[in-house]
């Protein structure tokens, strides 16, 4: 099953060159245009079956919904939030990112900003450049509880950092169990408990309906007087206007803000003017190390998925992770259910017989979609497009060959780890290889008349009782005195 065509990719955010090297002898044309605006991107991109951003580019349902040739989206970096993944994933679309690429980086920053906040270095750096000498008292870490809100890598490699400081790390995270947590030295609390006995709290989740505001005045009340906050992970998980509020009243002594709601947030915003805000500019990832890492990952992961080595990185792909370990039963799947639909086009329920429920009925579906001329049915989007199509399949388990019905019309295959082969017509049995692309006809008196005219063209006749199956070297098969039943590429 091809996974990807990836003949043009287009770089619209700035990215080291490391990207654009990796690419280089592997068959893609890359354009690098940073900064270009909606209007022009919209015009551009009908062209890509690729696209590769940072956190500049939106690229939101309009600009997929122009996107006739887009297969994929990938983020150079962590968060997907300038990226529409329901849009994308209703188009077929994958959508990307590098997970590891930033990790170390986003938890040194955070680490950096939980020791800035003990002795509010911005302040005494801004005093004593005003010729002010303020020797005031800070905090240590050591002894301190620090609450990590989001166990995945950066999460944990900040829980090690703080262990090396002395401090006591929990931390809580609905993906993670409390067994994994231990293993790492973090003690697993819920929230609320959690928010009480915590001297600083760090958010490493990622911004979704669930997380927004998830910090808000409600949680301040909960929390120890004179908690310390830190967010290096998105803008609008926590609610800036009560976190400016608890400012005010000590509740919260300092918070370091490296993401924030608007960004980049108004020069005259009470909370940027606070005197107890440490405030950055978005760095987490912003390391020459981090940003070789991503781009260069970026560029692999691409690779990767095209020549159908790894899914590394997918976010919206469960279906296909199973089908990139077995391409052929795939690629079956998808041809029996694109002759399914020459035979019978008006089905609503497939009937299928197979060994592995977690992709291949999908692909079944995908290719009788495909068929009947939706090609924007693929494994990322079979789900919501079946559905929207008035689509469904039953299922049952067999070690027999695959086996697809729908009305009076059944067909089998197999493959022999290389070849796809149909087995059955009906109740006729065939070995018909399946490949290239075919034409389904009627047999009778007036294809064998046609026959001789037609051997320019015809590389293959196959005899499958009723109906007969013509492979061909052109795309089409012309001939108005065949009784065509459908025509499939069935590459």
């Amino acid at each position: 099953m091809s996974l990807l065509k990836l003949r043009k990719v287009l770089v619209s955010d700035k990215i080291a060159n490391d990207c654009l090297e990796a690419f280089k002898g592997k068959g893609v044309e890359v354009t690098y245009k940073p900064g270009l605006s909606k209007t022009e991107l919209l015009d551009i991109i009908p062209e890509y079956n690729g696209i590769i951003v940072r956190s500049a580019t939106k690229v939101t349902a309009d600009v997929i919904k122009a996107a006739v040739n887009l297969e994929i989206i990938g983020r150079a970096g962590t968060g997907t939030d300038n990226i529409d993944q329901a849009a994308a994933s209703d188009a077929g679309v994958v959508v990307m990112n590098t997970p590891g690429g930033n990790t170390n980086s986003a938890a040194e920053h955070t680490c950096a900003l939980i020791m800035a906040m003990c002795r509010n270095l911005a302040n005494r750096h801004t005093e004593l450049m005003n010729g002010e000498w303020n020797r005031i008292n800070g905090i240590e870490l050591s002894g301190k509880t620090v609450g990590i809100i989001g166990l995945g890598r950066i999460g944990m490699i900040v829980a090690h950092r703080m262990q090396a400081f002395g401090m006591k790390t929990v931390g809580y995270d609905p993906f993670v169990t409390a067994a994994a947590a231990a293993e790492k030295g973090v003690e697993f609390l819920q929230l609320e408990d959690m928010w009480p006995v915590c001297d600083f709290l760090t958010i490493h989740v990622p911004l979704l309906p669930s997380t927004k505001h998830m910090m808000n005045s409600a949680v301040f009340d909960k929390c120890k007087k004179g908690v310390r906050i830190v967010n290096c992970a998105r803008g609008g998980i926590i609610d800036e206007e009560a976190l400016l509020e608890n400012l005010n009243s000590g509740k919260v002594a300092c918070a370091a803000l490296d993401v924030f709601e608007k960004e980049p947030p108004s020069a005259d915003s009470p909370l940027l003017q606070h005197s107890n805000l440490i405030a950055t500019p978005h760095l987490g990832a912003s390391t020459a190390e981090a940003q070789t890492r991503v781009a260069k990952e970026i560029a692999e992961q691409f690779l990767a998925l095209r020549d159908g080595k790894s899914t590394f990185g997918c976010l919206n792909a469960p279906l296909l992770r199973g089908a990139l370990s077995q391409p052929v039963k795939a690629k079956l799947a998808q041809q029996l259910g694109m002759l399914l639909y020459t035979l019978n086009p008006k089905a609503d329920v497939l009937t299928v017989q197979g060994d592995d429920e977690s992709f291949v009925p999908y692909a079944v579906m995908a290719g009788y979609l495909n068929a009947k001329g939706i090609s924007a049915a693929n494994l990322i989007s079979i789900k919501k497009v079946a559905d929207v199509n008035g689509l469904s399949f039953q299922y049952t388990a067999t070690s027999e060959d695959l086996t697809v019905e729908c009305g009076d019309v059944k067909l089998s295959g197999r493959f022999d780890g290389v070849t796809s082969f149909l087995t059955k017509v009906n109740s006729v049995s065939t070995n018909i290889p399946l490949a290239g692309s075919v034409t389904v006809v009627r047999s009778g008196t007036a294809l064998y008349n046609q026959l001789p005219s037609l051997s320019g063209h015809v590389t293959g006749v196959h005899f499958a009782g009723d109906v007969t199956i013509l492979s061909h070297s052109g795309k089409t098969l012309e001939s108005d005195k065949l009784e065509t039943l459908g025509t499939v590429a069935l590459c």
